[in-house]
């Protein structure tokens, strides 16, 4: 008998399809991002719940406007984050 799993994987081959799930697992630990989807797609007019979007992200729940928002959201932390580490390291190894 097949184990079922959360991972998802291609019909074709073993790999392992990126998941939102493993995008918001790579923000950290209490992250905000759901909540900034909620304000953004507010901020357009469209109203969906905190959980609507965990949803989403849990791949529980499917909505293109939802993901593409999380999406964008998560580069942006990235991003951020990415600069942090850059300003930080800077910073450091300035004498």
């Amino acid at each position: 008998m097949e184990q079922i799993t959360n991972d998802r994987q291609t019909k074709d081959t073993n790999e392992q399809t990126p998941t939102l799930f493993q995008v918001y697992k790579r923000l950290g630990e209490r992250n905000r991002a759901a909540k900034k989807v909620v304000e953004r797609l507010a901020e357009k007019g469209t109203v969906v719940a905190l959980s609507t979007v965990y949803n989403v992200i849990y791949g529980r729940s499917s909505r293109t406007d939802i993901t593409e928002q999380f999406l964008i959201v998560a580069a942006e932390m990235l991003a951020h984050s990415k600069d942090l580490q850059a300003r930080t390291a800077a910073l450091a190894s300035a004498e």
